[in-house]
C-alpha cells in the first residue's frame, strides 16, 4: 500500500484540535468532542463526523459507501475498498485522519 496520510507541515493537531498553523480561527478550526469531530464554531448534525473507535461515518445520513473504516494503521472505505482508496495512517489521531479524507482540509 503506497497511500499514505500525512498532517501537512502548515497544519497542527494535538488529537483534540486540528488547525492550520497560521491563521486559525473558530471557524476553521475542527475539534474532537468525545466522540465527534465538529467545527469549532456552527457545529451541526450535517457537519459533524461520528467516530467510535472503529469506524469513521457522517452523524446524518451515514452508509456503507461513506463510512470509513480502520484496521490496525490502515483505513478504507467500509463499501468498495480497493488499494487505490486505502490508507497507511501511522500514528495520525482519527482527527487528523478525518481532516485529509472526510473534511478534505489538506
Amino acid at each position: 500500500m503506497s497511500n499514505k496520510i500525512e498532517l501537512p507541515r502548515d497544519w497542527v493537531c494535538d488529537g483534540r484540535e486540528l488547525k492550520p498553523k497560521n491563521g486559525a480561527t473558530s471557524s476553521n478550526t475542527w475539534v474532537m468532542d468525545g466522540k465527534e469531530i465538529k467545527p469549532k464554531n456552527g457545529a451541526t448534525s450535517s457537519n459533524t463526523w461520528v467516530w467510535d473507535g472503529k469506524e469513521l461515518k457522517p452523524k446524518n445520513g451515514a452508509t456503507s459507501s461513506n463510512t470509513w473504516v480502520v484496521e490496525g494503521q490502515k483505513i478504507k472505505p467500509k463499501n468498495g475498498a480497493t488499494s487505490s482508496n486505502s490508507y497507511e495512517v501511522g500514528d495520525l489521531s482519527i482527527l487528523a485522519i478525518a481532516g485529509k479524507l472526510t473534511l478534505r482540509l489538506y
